[in-house]
Formats: structure tokens, C-alpha cells, sequence
């Protein structure tokens, strides 16, 4: 096999695996991308969690999930259309990688669904974030068919240091989600408020 060929080859297989990690509508990660990429920080969290004493030179010490739900999304879609449903999602999506850093993890769980993997971060570093972008959300205005509209969106944040896998740590975030949800949505919820 040539070299040109080889490096064909490699080219393609990155595409292949941007194809199979990304959502090709907002360009965040798909579910698939995300938990892949969130394993391999959670390995270093549950190592340290382990040994902290071994363990204390560790830059990742937590990790922080948010889970957003874009508010009234079914009746936006039906109401303007799905272009529009499209656009929204895509406005969202830009406003979080805006936001946040580079390493840290942004995907479209489904459908309205919008989950962040803050790399470090601890509960309220990730409610800091996550309601910052709420409220940019909610002050964004945007034209369709002479008519301004605007959205919301509701979310949930946890900690690795209440979870034991991202399992654990997702049912947490979306949890207080719903509160969120059930509290007039437009808010984010703390999973450690539910706690209590």
C-alpha cells in the first residue's frame, strides 16, 4: 500500500469517526461521541476519588454534567415549523460553545436535549455556567416570518462527587432537570438541592 493511499485511508476513517461522534445539525457531539469522550475524563476522576493521597497532583478532580431541555420545543416546532425548530437548536448550540471551554464536552443527548461534561468543574462552578447561558438564551431574540421570537431552556447539573458512574451521575442531572421543568421551567436545578 502506497503512502497516498494510506493517508487516504486515514482521512477517511476521521471522517468516519466524525460522522459516527457528531450531530450533523448543531455539530456538537451525538450521545455515542459523548460518552466516549466523558469515559475517558471519568477514568481520571474515579482514579482519584480511589487514591486521593496517590492521586494529589491530579488536575481532574471532578467532573460536572448539565443537561438542558429546550422549553415548549414540540409546540415551537409545530407553531413556526421545523426550520425554525432547527434554528433554535443551532442557536443554542453556538451560544454553548461560546461558552464553554475547549476540553470541555457538549452534545445533543435527543431531540432538545443538550448535555454539557464540564472537565473539573464542581456543582455550582456548572450551575454558574449553565445559568449564564440560560439567561443569554432567554434575552436572544431572533426573526421568523416578520416576527421576533424567543425561547427558554430548563436544566439540571451534578457532580461527579454524588455519583458513582455517569450513569449515576445523568439520572442526577436529569432529575433536576424535570424539577426545573415542574418548578415553571426557564431555571436550573442543583441535583445536590434535591438532596437535601
Amino acid at each position: 500500500m502506497s503512502k497516498i493511499q494510506i493517508q487516504k485511508l486515514k482521512k477517511e476513517n476521521k471522517w468516519l469517526k466524525e460522522l459516527a461522534y457528531k450531530d450533523e445539525l448543531t455539530a456538537l457531539y451525538n450521545r455515542r461521541g459523548f460518552k466516549s469522550e466523558a469515559e475517558k475524563f471519568l477514568k481520571e476522576v474515579v482514579a482519584f476519588k480511589k487514591m486521593p493521597e496517590k492521586r494529589w497532583s491530579f488536575l481532574i478532580k471532578n467532573f460536572a454534567l448539565v443537561l438542558f431541555d429546550i422549553d415548549n420545543f414540540k409546540k415551537l416546532n409545530d407553531t413556526y415549523g421545523h426550520k425554525t425548530g432547527d434554528r433554535v437548536l443551532k442557536t443554542l448550540s453556538s451560544l454553548i460553545l461560546e461558552r464553554i471551554r475547549d476540553i470541555d464536552l457538549a452534545a445533543r443527548w435527543g431531540g432538545e436535549e443538550i448535555i454539557l461534561g464540564l472537565i473539573g468543574a464542581h456543582e455550582n462552578d456548572a450551575y454558574s455556567i449553565a445559568d449564564d447561558i440560560r439567561k443569554k438564551i432567554a434575552e436572544k431574540k431572533f426573526r421568523r416570518r416578520n416576527k421576533s421570537l424567543k425561547f427558554t431552556i430548563s436544566g439540571g447539573v451534578a457532580d461527579f462527587s454524588q455519583a458513582k458512574n455517569f450513569n449515576d451521575l445523568f439520572e442526577l442531572a436529569d432529575k433536576a432537570m424535570y424539577k426545573a421543568k415542574r418548578q415553571g421551567k426557564n431555571r436550573i436545578v442543583k441535583a445536590s438541592e434535591m438532596l437535601r
